[in-house]
């Protein structure tokens, strides 16, 4: 496996999101008088509405505190309430002594384990508790006395690690069209619900913070909730651009679907409320780059001047890593205080610390093992049982109008591709000419055309008028994978790699975290083929590398990653069919059996169809308790209208069915 093309992705989505970035400066920059800025605020709280799903209605938070932990002048209620119906919240709240009327701060917190319970959370309350806040630490949704994956086989390998959870959850969700960042921001909208209802508090002076995942909420939180009366992001803030350019992929919950593709960006979470008080927070060493910082803050507080307000927003970079460290931990106590006329009181050094068992709130420490409740992914399952119910039998035009829209793809319009000629190669008895196709700008598709050493021919140029033509779509590699296939009477052969698979397969945004080292392994992998692939592969399938990045932007852009690859199948069948190719026919292996099923009913130019190790369901995928199929092969939303088997019998396709990777963890 060569990747001779393997900045080709990531210079697409840079270049795209680059211009994006342009218009958006553009258009702000003609934004001169206050008027003009609240119409494009008002326009920004319509897509904020549209791309968050939230409920339009908030069920009873059925609030009950389950045990009381006395403190050095305060104490903390281990408090449990709901989110939704059945959806428990586990929280610890901070009460300082006598207090009344009080102002509060909802502590949202970043990646920890431990989440509300870590020694950095405990500071920082105790710190706001001392300068006179009521202080809620909820638990995110797969951390702390939350998590979704404590009873999985080989569990240590992913479980306890609550980004690989957060992303497992996140792709499974898709599939039923929910987004994992919603269903977690609304965790924090009702955890705010539930301090306004404590006594102790008094409603107009609350403020929301947090770091990293917790800032990543407290920006989500800026921009759909209006309520709060100061709000200080630490170590999220940047722009998407950044994130992109410095190959830095993020948690399923800190992307926003669609709303890049909107011409929105960071900046504009924090400016649907302007102009609330803000501090935005960053950090020199952060792999959220101070450079976005600074320039999220610098959009922000122009607008902010435009409304008389440039003293509310502030913003402070630190000088070290990633987190809440001490000089914006400082940064935030002294924001708040000031902006309410308090005292600011510092943190103490060397405080005692209560332990995760002393601040469980269930009897287990895990809501997992309440009766009569849920975790997230148990309603995206109801949601799957009810649209095997209601979803009707579509006929292939329906199906086909279906796909379209969800891959935001339309066979008919995509052109013949324009293609180069490059040079061959030789990989043992066999010779591959070899093809770039520009299937959309800045895109390649590498196709290679597969004969034995002694009947080969050196091509310079794209065959033609050929009776019968075989085109394989890989799982990782067409080149080596066809090396290994038996291709007797299927006419010539020609292997596409495409967008992200084999020679454009990128070579960047390769995580190296201790478990995307040993965790999931290719599922579809036979010795022969990838042993000396083998920690390529791993990366690969990583739930936070370069295939997870690139399927985000996609989302993130409204332009699914999956659906690009259906297009460059589709452009190498039409370029076939524009040099005199007769049948066609597709044989597909692994995670490209799904690009290949699209793309044989979309179009109409496909022969036979054979799917080797094809998974077995949509509906399998989101069943498993870990799923091994990427994320860039679970559209959003297919589980409203269709399933694999149901596509398989559309298109008329033979497949040979994968129930062992779909089904190793069934829930």
């Amino acid at each position: 496996m060569l990747q001779l093309f393997g900045s080709t992705v990531q210079e697409y989505y840079i270049r795209k999101l680059r211009r994006l970035t342009a218009q958006r400066k553009a258009r702000l920059d003609k934004i001169t008088t206050p008027e003009e800025f609240k119409a494009y605020q008002q326009e920004l709280k319509a897509k904020i509405c549209d791309y968050f799903q939230l409920p339009t209605e908030k069920t009873p938070l059925e609030p009950q505190v389950t045990g009381v932990v006395k403190g050095d002048g305060f104490t903390i209620e281990k408090v449990l309430y709901h989110s939704r119906p059945q959806m428990p919240v586990t929280a610890n709240l901070y009460i300082p002594e006598g207090v009344q009327n009080a102002p509060a701060v909802l502590l949202l917190c970043g990646h920890s384990r431990s989440a509300k319970s870590s020694q950095k959370h405990q500071l920082i309350a105790r710190t706001l508790t001392a300068n006179g806040f009521v202080v809620l630490v909820p638990d995110p949704s797969g951390q702390g006395e939350r998590e979704q994956l404590t009873d999985v086989p080989n569990s240590e390998e992913f479980a306890h690690v609550s980004m690989f959870e957060h992303n497992m959850i996140g792709k499974q969700m898709l599939l039923v069209g929910e987004f994992y960042s919603s269903w977690s921001l609304w965790d924090a909208v009702r955890s705010y619900d539930y301090l306004e209802s404590r006594p102790e508090v008094d409603i107009s002076r609350i403020c929301v913070t947090g770091t990293s995942g917790g800032g990543n909420m407290t920006s989500f939180m800026a921009a759909v909730d209006d309520r709060a009366f100061a709000v200080a992001p630490s170590s999220y803030i940047t722009t998407w651009l950044h994130n992109l350019e410095n190959e830095e992929p993020a948690c399923a919950e800190q992307e926003l679907q669609f709303f890049l593709g909107s011409g929105c960006e960071m900046a504009d979470l924090l400016l649907a409320n302007a102009p609330r008080r803000l501090l935005i927070m960053g950090q020199k060493n952060d792999f959220f780059d101070a450079r976005g910082t600074i320039e999220t803050y610098e959009d922000v507080k122009r607008c902010y001047e435009l409304l008389g307000e440039g003293d509310k927003v502030q913003l402070s970079i630190g000088a070290t890593e990633h987190g809440f460290q001490p000089d914006s931990r400082e940064a935030m106590y002294r924001f708040f205080t000031a902006q309410l006329n308090l005292e600011y009181i510092p943190e103490k050094e060397d405080i005692p610390y209560f332990t995760d068992e002393e601040l469980y709130v269930t009897p287990a420490g895990q809501t997992e093992y309440l009766e009569n409740e849920l975790m997230t992914i148990d309603f995206a399952r109801k949601m799957a049982d009810e649209f095997k119910v209601t979803r009707p039998k579509l006929n292939k035009e329906e199906l086909r109008q279906k796909v379209r829209e969800m891959l935001r793809l339309d066979e008919r319009e995509i052109p013949i591709p324009f293609h180069r000629n490059l040079k061959y190669r030789q990989q043992g008895d066999r010779m591959f000419s070899r093809f770039a196709l520009e299937t959309e700008e800045d895109m390649l598709a590498i196709l290679h055309n597969m004969s034995r050493l002694g009947e080969w021919k050196n091509l310079l140029h794209f065959p033609r008028e050929i009776a019968h033509t075989t085109l394989y779509v890989p799982h990782v590699d067409s080149e080596d994978e066809m090396c290994e296939y038996d291709f007797n009477n299927c006419g010539e052969v020609f292997g596409i790699d495409v967008r992200g698979v084999g020679e454009t397969m990128p070579l960047g945004c390769n995580y190296t975290h201790t478990h995307a080292q040993h965790y999931w392994l290719n599922p579809f992998r036979k010795e022969s083929l990838y042993s000396r692939f083998d920690m390529l592969n791993r990366e690969f399938f990583s739930s936070y590398c370069c295939d997870y990045t690139y399927a985000a932007y996609g989302l993130m852009l409204n332009e699914p990653y999956l659906g690009g690859r259906v297009r460059d199948i589709l452009s190498a069948v039409k370029l076939m069919k524009h040099n005199g190719h007769g049948k066609i026919d597709l044989v597909a292996r692994g995670q490209g059996t799904i690009p290949a099923l699209f793309a044989a009913l979309l179009s109409d130019d496909i022969g036979d169809i054979t799917l080797l190790q094809v998974p077995e369901s949509f509906d399998s995928m989101l069943r498993t308790r870990v799923s091994y199929i990427p994320q860039s092969v679970m559209p959003w939303g297919v589980l409203k209208f269709t399933d694999i088997p149901e596509l398989v019998e559309a298109v008329g396709a033979k497949a040979v069915f994968d129930t062992v990777n779909t089904n190793a963890d069934k829930a």
